[in-house]
C-alpha cells in the first residue's frame, strides 16, 4: 500500500509585515514610517485590539509600498509636498558659528523641525537656517549626509566643515529638487508668521 503524503501549503509568504520591519528595510525613522505608509494610500492594522501592539501591512501591500519607495528614490515617482505650519518634518541645513570664528554646517532630519530648531537656537542664538526640505522620509537625511561627506569634512555626527558652503547648498538643493522637494524655508517662514506661531522658524529669517 502506497503511503499517501499530503503537502500543507506554506503561508509564510502571506504573513503580514510589521511597519518596524519595513522601517528597518527601507531606512525610515520608526516615528515616520506610519505616515509614509498612510500617505501613499495603504492602511496599517494591528493583529489585536490592543492599541499598544505593533502595526502591520498585508504582505502584498508591503511589497507594493517597498516598490513605490524604490521608484521614488529612483526619481520614477515625484510626489507633491503640502505645507503645514505645525509639526513639520524634514531635512535642515544650518550654519553654526564656532568659537574659533569658523562657520560650520549642521545637516540632519527631524520629525518636528520647530522643536528641533528651537532647541538649537536656545544653545546657539546666532545660528542661520539656510534651507529646509520638507519630507516625512528620514532616509533623505542619509542622502544629504553622504553628499556632505563627499564635499567636506565631518567634524561630529551632523556637523561639517566646507571650503565652499554655498556650493554644497546648491548641490543639495539640486539633489532634493530631483526628488520633487524644494527649499521650503521662506515659505514655511511666511506661513508661521501668518499664524503667529512662536517657534524657531519665525525667528530664523536672518539671511
Amino acid at each position: 500500500m502506497e503511503n499517501m503524503m499530503t503537502e500543507t501549503p506554506d503561508n509564510t509568504n502571506n504573513r503580514p509585515v510589521s511597519l518596524k520591519q519595513l522601517a528597518e528595510e527601507l531606512g525610515f525613522h520608526t516615528s515616520s514610517v506610519r505616515k509614509a505608509v498612510v500617505r501613499r494610500g495603504f492602511t496599517p492594522f494591528r493583529l489585536s485590539e490592543d492599541k499598544n501592539k505593533p502595526l502591520f501591512l498585508r504582505c502584498e501591500d508591503a511589497e507594493l509600498f517597498k516598490h513605490q519607495i524604490e521608484n521614488e528614490r529612483n526619481n520614477s515617482v515625484v510626489s507633491g509636498i503640502s505645507i503645514s505650519p505645525s509639526r513639520i518634518s524634514g531635512v535642515y541645513f544650518i550654519e553654526v558659528p564656532s568659537y574659533e570664528g569658523t562657520i560650520r554646517v549642521k545637516i540632519g532630519w527631524s520629525d518636528n523641525l520647530s522643536d528641533r530648531l528651537s532647541t538649537y537656537r536656545t544653545i546657539i542664538p546666532d545660528l542661520r537656517i539656510k534651507a529646509v526640505w520638507q519630507t516625512t522620509d528620514a532616509w533623505c537625511e542619509r542622502a544629504a549626509l553622504k553628499c556632505a561627506e563627499r564635499k567636506g569634512r565631518r567634524v561630529h555626527q551632523e556637523l561639517f566643515e566646507f571650503e565652499d558652503i554655498e556650493s554644497v547648498l546648491m548641490e543639495l538643493t539640486d539633489l532634493f529638487s530631483k526628488m520633487g522637494m524644494e527649499n521650503k524655508h521662506h515659505e514655511l517662514l511666511r506661513n508661521t508668521q501668518h499664524t503667529n506661531a512662536p517657534d524657531a522658524l519665525t525667528r530664523a529669517g536672518d539671511f
